[in-house]
């Protein structure tokens, strides 16, 4: 899956841009924006989890001199557990699960977090069609939490259910910096206009849980995770405005 987003996302970039070519000076703009991303993990996230996807929605001021201001939220998940089976201790001798009716079920374990920053940076317009696109450099510095949801059918497995599920999902979280660089591209005669590029996450990290069961006590651990991928996002401008110049939708 994570392949074919990657793929698409460009293959679509000429069909995006093609036809630009207006040349004005460069804009005030309030934006929102959608994104998409996927990332491959590095550090000590990399032992329990594998390649996540992530999407979220972000608010950006771009200043006349092409400063960039945003406050930005990503949601990503994952469904590749690399670890050992944190609810061995639960498990019976097969590695099923006993729920209430006295049936065996299995568990699925996926990945779930977010990330949630601040975020300044600067456009350089040494290319692209006008003044307001170009190439696009941005840092973010922010919250980053992430943990181990677990999938049953009915919520018939007690022991993971509700608050028990808490002794074995490994709350983690922390301080998270974040590094974007790609081209933006903004045209007045385009309602969608888009960014994409390389996006890089790093986070100190530790678990929150007081008690966790496989471990029986609690994880200590001063963990440093990195995110390393690629952002593409979906800008919806507010107002396009520039010195003697008036652009209407």
């Amino acid at each position: 899956m994570a392949k074919r987003f990657l793929a698409l996302v460009f293959l679509s970039l000429p069909f995006l841009a093609r036809g630009q070519t207006v040349t004005d000076t460069a804009m005030l703009v309030n934006m929102f924006g959608f994104h998409v991303s996927s990332h491959i993990p590095a550090g000590d996230i990399a032992n329990r989890y594998g390649m996540n996807m992530g999407a979220g929605l972000s608010y950006m001021l771009k200043t006349q001199s092409n400063w960039l201001l945003s406050a930005d939220f990503t949601y990503f998940f994952g469904n590749k557990w690399k670890g050992d089976s944190i609810l061995r201790g639960v498990q019976d001798q097969y590695g099923y699960f006993i729920t209430n009716y006295g049936e065996q079920m299995e568990v699925l374990y996926y990945e779930r977090g977010y990330y949630a920053g601040i975020r300044a940076g600067k456009i350089f317009p040494i290319f692209g069609p006008n003044r307001n696109s170009g190439l696009m450099i941005t840092g973010s510095a922010g919250f980053m939490e992430y943990k181990t949801s677990f999938r049953q059918e009915e919520n018939n497995i007690p022991v993971i259910t509700d608050d028990y599920a808490k002794m074995f999902d490994y709350l983690t979280n922390g301080f998270a910096i974040n590094e974007f660089i790609g081209y933006l591209h903004l045209d007045h005669r385009q309602p969608l206009n888009f960014y994409v590029g390389f996006d890089f996450h790093q986070a100190w990290t530790m678990c929150r849980r007081d008690w966790l069961y496989d471990i029986r006590g609690p994880e200590n651990l001063k963990r440093h995770d990195f995110l390393f991928g690629i952002r593409a996002g979906w800008i919806f401008p507010v107002n396009k405005k520039a010195t003697g110049t008036f652009y209407y939708y």
